[in-house]
């Protein structure tokens, strides 16, 4: 079947349609996953999306003489099977069960794992099929299907994040459908189609008002707005879907969320209404007539101390929330209060819906607002404190069952706590709480890293600590200089009055510690010597968690899995530890080996199958495959690193994601033109600006994190964008390249090898965050540096030894 130019364009114009709707949805499914569960899980989507592509190569490659004889019955129906799928998914979500804490202690749930990736993959594969027979239509116009597909995927990412303020996942899939059903109208050829599409477009709308609008987005059960929801007489008073999430307000006699306060307290607390963000407890907004007689309580807080030994201080509170360390502030005396709240939908909130009921916090006259990310506004700024509160607490369910593993905390690495040391004030002291498990994890890791922090700049860090704790708290304070005998003292008679228990300060011994609120030992002296000895690494070697340092490389604050954890758990015996285990990284496990199974089964065995000799086939294996890993662990490495510039998943995602595709596209565009007078030269050209690109910004981190600090949210986007170009624009180059040698040399392998390109795309998306997590960011880029070398020297082999008796003709 012989295609005209303008049919080259009606198809290029229905391929970047489906790419968009395809992409906004892989988008939208992050942001869900977010709300539905504890983390953004970018990576498995991101897996499940190159799983639907790999598999589709695989379906063309099987079944292309069919596909090309039908090939504009396909370009109709897949799209409409694709929004089916989509709108099934929403209550198919609800029904399979999955619940991410239960994968340690029951396997079952990586069955349910298995049947939502099956679920969600659905769509990405039904749209993929449109893309990729795109490429075996237009077999010589390849760079330019690629940069329909490229630039459409691009615009889908755009779309998110145009229409995500302030509306619902099921809102934007709703649109995503109608893109969708509009990609069939150009391929109507008749005027039955033409009503079917115009059919399923009216039933959208409809469907859209009568079941999608309300339908919920039901969270799992163990979540803190879940279980928050079935307190006594709950109510839920405010909902709003924003950039950064879901905010929900609940109102509740029984709700009470003040995790640091002392055993001993007598002083009532005042009424509170619990404040989540995407479901997770963030803090309580407490009720306020003005009235200091009702703030006594905050006498009895570990988070407190600091304002007995630095009194009327101009403090800094990072993540304002409800106001309870407004409020702490204010009752202590402070003369300046700055408050750094980065969702502005907390802000507007407490400045006029619960502006009464708080008594006005958010607008008092000593107190400044600032709406900015607070690792982004220590960066950025040039004022000066004399206390910095960093008391950033979860629930304890939710760190105790490792559900913040993998997310990603630029507040709490060694750079981040050197920056907030240069803002404090000659004497300035930093306030940092954690909650106490037994054995302790995070408690411990933050002291590990003020330490790494104090000895960076210098520091005498045996002098400038003090850490004391309460039945499930510890509040460490890292001061500006050294503690002075009467502090020491300050701090001692503030532990006696309020029961809590002293863990380290300059010249502690053993028994002054582990006195009120028992544990087995005595682990916080213990850790607090042997950090301070210079025994530290045989200290992280013998601790049964990972309590080293977080960096900004290795940013998982949260991640406390060692390898001896998982021995334990397969001796006989062994589920005894399951309560010390992250499922978290539990997960990115179950996730990459039910993604390999897929992959196989969809991907490698049926052309495996059909594949007699592999003769000529190893160098299009090593280097579409190479291709497919390089260009994921560069997005994956990316997006992770890009979250600490602009300090949200979802954003992160957005910007890298549609820039990579954009520019890829741009690069497509670009290899067309010179692929057919130098076809060699323009490969081996963009390889070599890959990996040098990439080296210098590896080695520029530090340099783009001071530059873009204090910017606005909207320029920091377009700046990370420009600087994605030039290292994606010649990313988009290699891949149609080799499709294009490879047409020249067997035509029909082209989809056999989208589908190698598609199988370790798939694998990884979970490979990156592995690197990642056990040796850094830096290392999977390096990688992928690497893995760019090889496909070059694969290149030059394919083709030199035709490849013949290989493949099932069609």
């Amino acid at each position: 079947m012989i295609y005209s130019q303008s049919s080259l364009r009606r198809i290029q114009f229905f391929i970047f349609l489906v790419s968009a709707a395809l992409l906004a949805y892989e988008i939208i499914l992050i942001k869900m996953l977010s709300i539905q569960y504890w983390y953004h899980f970018a990576y498995l989507i991101i897996s499940i999306a190159l799983l639907g592509f790999g598999t589709s190569g695989t379906f063309i490659f099987l079944l292309r003489k069919t596909l090309k004889n039908n090939v504009l019955r396909i370009f109709y129906l897949f799209p409409l099977l694709m929004v089916g799928s989509i709108w099934i998914n929403v209550p198919l979500s609800r029904l399979i069960d999955f619940n991410p804490l239960m994968i340690i202690w029951q396997h079952v749930e990586i069955v349910n794992l298995a049947f939502l990736v099956l679920a969600l993959f659905v769509p990405f594969f039904l749209g993929a099929v449109c893309i990729g027979m795109g490429f075996v239509v237009f077999p010589d116009k390849i760079h330019r299907i690629y940069f329909s597909n490229l630039v459409g995927s691009g615009l889908g990412t755009l779309l998110v994040m145009l229409t995500v303020l302030h509306v619902s996942p099921n809102d934007i899939i709703f649109i995503i459908s109608l893109i969708a059903i509009a990609a069939t109208f150009p391929m109507a050829t008749n005027r039955l189609r033409k009503a079917v599409s115009l059919t399923v477009f009216i039933a959208a709308v409809t469907g859209y008002f009568f079941f999608l609008q309300n339908a919920p987005l039901v969270m799992t059960s163990f979540k803190d707005l879940s279980r928050a929801e079935h307190l006594q007489h709950a109510t839920t008073e405010f909902q709003r879907y924003g950039p950064l999430g879901l905010v929900t307000v609940i109102d509740s006699p029984a709700y009470h969320y003040l995790p640091d306060l002392s055993l001993t307290c007598l002083h009532l607390l005042p009424k509170q209404k619990g404040l989540f963000m995407d479901g997770n407890a963030i803090g309580a907004i407490n009720r306020y007539s003005g009235s200091m007689n009702d703030l006594r309580f905050m006498e009895c807080r570990t988070s407190s101390l600091v304002y007995r030994l630095v009194p009327n201080p101009d403090v800094l509170i990072i993540g304002g929330g409800g106001g309870t360390e407004i409020l702490n502030a204010h009752y202590c005396g402070s003369k300046r209060i700055f408050v750094v709240e980065m969702n502005n939908d907390i802000i507007s909130l407490m400045r006029n819906r619960y502006s009464h009921f708080s008594g006005g916090i958010y607008n008092f006259e000593n107190c400044r607002i600032v709406s900015a990310d607070g690792r982004g506004y220590l960066q950025g700024t040039k004022e000066t404190f004399d206390v910095i509160q960093l008391s950033a607490l979860e629930t304890m369910e939710s760190t105790a069952s490792g559900v913040y593993s993998l997310n990603e905390n630029y507040l709490f690495t060694t750079e981040a706590l050197r920056t907030s040391l240069k803002r404090l004030n000659p004497g300035g002291v930093i306030s940092i709480s954690r909650w106490v498990r037994n054995p302790p994890r995070e408690s411990i890791k933050i002291l590990a890293t003020v330490i790494n922090a104090l000895e960076a700049e210098n520091r005498d860090a045996s002098q400038s600590i003090i850490m004391i704790r309460s039945w499930q708290t510890a509040t460490l304070l890292m001061k500006n200089g050294t503690f002075r005998p009467q502090e020491i003292g300050a701090a001692k008679e503030f532990c006696g009055n309020h029961g809590f228990d002293l863990c380290y300060y300059p010249g502690i011994t053993a028994q002054e510690t582990n006195i009120v609120n028992r544990l087995d030992e005595r682990y916080f002296f213990i850790a607090a010597d042997k950090l301070l000895s210079g025994e530290k690494e045989q200290f992280y070697r013998q601790y049964p968690f990972d309590i080293r340092p977080a960096t900004d490389n290795k940013p998982f604050f949260s991640h406390f899995f060692k390898m001896g954890l998982l021995k334990q758990y397969v001796s006989p015996g062994g589920r005894g530890i399951i309560p010390y285990m992250d499922w978290g990284y539990i997960l990115v496990w179950a996730s990459f080996f039910i993604l390999v199974v897929f992959s196989m089964i969809f991907i490698l065995l049926p052309l495996r199958i059909l594949r007699g000799s592999s003769r000529g086939t190893f160098c299009v294996f090593v280097y579409f495959g190479s291709l497919g890993l390089a260009y994921i662990f560069l997005e994956i490495s990316f997006l992770q690193q890009f979250i600490r510039y602009l300090y949200d998943p979802v954003f992160s995602a957005t910007v890298v994601i549609c820039s990579f595709l954009v520019y890829s596209g741009v690069g497509s565009l670009i290899g067309e033109k010179v692929w057919q007078s130098h076809p060699g030269y323009i490969l081996v050209f963009s390889l070599l600006f890959i990996v040098t690109i990439g080296i210098v910004y590896v080695g520029s981190d530090l340099f783009l994190l001071h530059a873009l600090s204090g910017l606005s949210l909207w320029l920091r986007m377009l700046i990370c964008s420009i600087l994605i170009a030039p290292l994606a624009i010649p990313m988009g180059i290699p891949f149609p390249a080799g499709l294009s040698r490879l047409g020249q040399v067997h035509e029909d392998i082209v989809p056999w090898a989208w589908g190698i390109n598609g199988f370790f795309s798939v694998i990884g998306s979970s490979s990156a965050v592995l690197i990642a997590i056990g040796f850094g960011f830096k290392v999977a880029i390096v990688c992928a540096l690497f893995l760019y070398m090889i496909a070059g020297i694969a290149y030059l082999f394919i083709g030199l030894q035709r490849i013949r008796g290989g493949f099932l003709h069609s």
